[in-house]
C-alpha cells in the first residue's frame, strides 16, 4: 500500500516555473483543494487595505516594498497552513526568502520543487502577458540569473521533491509530483 497523500503539498520554485498550472492539474488529479498563494495574499492586501479592488500580487509588491511583501506573504502562508489540508498550494517564487517560511513550509508541508531551466524561464516570461515587477531594479526577464542564484540553494534546502519540467507538459509534470507523492493510483486526498 503507498504512503498516504501529505495532507498539505508546497509548490515552490522560480516565477514561471508553473507552479499554478501544474498546482491546478495536481489537484484534479488528487481531487483535493488547490489555493494559489498569489492570490490569497493579494486578497488580504485588499482587505486590510479596505481596497474595492483585489489588485495583481505585483502591484502589491510595488506597492508595499519587497520587506512588507515578504512580511505579508508568511503571514498569509502562516494563516492558510494553520487550516491544515488536504490541499495543494501554489507558492509564490519569493516564498522561500524568509528562513522563518522556509522552516514553516519544512516543517508542515511536502515542498515540490518544480526546476525549469534559465533559458525557458526566460521564454515563458516573454510570452506570459501578467507584468512581472522587477525584483532586482532591471529587467524581469534579464534578472532571471541573478535571482536563481540567490534563490536556487533555498528551494534545494527545503525540497522533499524535485521534478525537471524540461520538455514536459503540464499534466505530464502533474502526473510526475502525483507519483513521487506516492499515489501511482491516484485514489485522491479526500481525506
Amino acid at each position: 500500500m503507498p504512503d498516504p497523500l501529505p495532507t498539505i503539498v508546497a509548490l515552490i520554485g522560480p516565477r514561471c516555473s508553473g507552479k499554478t498550472s501544474v498546482g491546478r492539474e495536481l489537484s484534479r488529479m488528487l481531487r483535493c483543494p488547490f489555493v494559489d498563494l498569489d492570490d490569497e495574499i493579494a486578497a488580504a492586501h485588499a482587505a486590510d487595505r479596505g481596497l474595492a479592488r483585489v489588485p495583481a500580487v505585483g502591484e502589491v509588491l510595488v506597492e508595499v516594498g519587497e520587506p512588507a511583501f515578504r512580511e505579508l506573504e508568511e503571514r498569509v502562508l502562516r494563516e492558510r497552513v494553520g487550516k491544515g489540508g488536504p490541499v495543494v498550494i501554489a507558492c509564490g517564487g519569493g516564498a522561500v526568502e524568509r528562513e522563518t517560511s522556509r522552516a514553516l513550509l519544512a516543517g508542515r508541508a511536502t515542498c515540490v520543487w518544480l526546476r525549469v531551466s534559465e533559458t525557458e524561464l526566460a521564454r515563458r516570461m516573454r510570452a506570459d502577458p501578467t507584468p512581472r515587477p522587477s525584483l532586482t531594479g532591471g529587467d524581469p526577464v534579464e534578472e532571471i540569473a541573478t535571482v536563481l542564484s540567490r534563490r536556487e540553494p533555498l528551494y534545494a534546502e527545503i525540497a522533499a521533491i524535485t521534478v525537471d519540467g524540461r520538455g514536459l507538459g503540464v499534466e505530464e509534470v502533474a502526473a510526475e509530483v502525483a507519483s513521487r507523492l506516492g499515489k501511482g493510483g491516484l485514489r485522491g486526498c479526500r481525506g
